[in-house]
């Protein structure tokens, strides 16, 4: 099953990261297997990995995050400094991460550590993928 997202041009964003989010962005736990991480990341879509205990957030996963080889679990790279941005911050606050770190992909999460949902730009990033209304 597929899950639809809606555009949002970011004239159009806003006025905070709640409104642009992607609420349904999947999360991993920390003790999934490094193989299935790199067999995540074969797929040229998958730029970054969340990673939750529960509704928890850990932090986050990139390709560059995960050695070749070896065994292990995501735990071991996982990046709990990575870059996030609260629900209720500005969108404007959004776009200043992606011009500073050139992320396209950001975490969001409450002020209780809960993970919300994913920030996600095109390739071009001027545009928003959010959760269909």
């Amino acid at each position: 099953m597929s899950m639809s997202t809606r555009h949002i041009e970011i004239e159009d964003a806003g006025p905070a990261v709640r409104d642009v989010l992607l609420k349904e962005a999947r999360a991993v736990p920390p003790g999934t297997p490094l193989s299935e991480v790199r067999e995540e990341f074969a797929n040229p879509r998958v730029k970054l990995m969340l990673v939750a205990d529960g509704d928890r957030y850990v932090g986050t996963v990139s390709p560059d995050d995960v050695p070749a080889d070896g065994d292990g679990t995501i735990a071991d790279v996982v990046r709990a400094d990575a870059p996030q941005l609260r629900p209720g911050d500005g969108v404007e606050a959004a776009l200043k991460l992606v011009r500073e770190t050139g992320a396209s992909r950001i975490p969001v999460v409450d002020d209780d550590g809960r993970l919300e949902g994913l920030v996600c730009f095109n390739h071009a990033r001027n545009v928003f993928c959010a959760s269909p209304e």
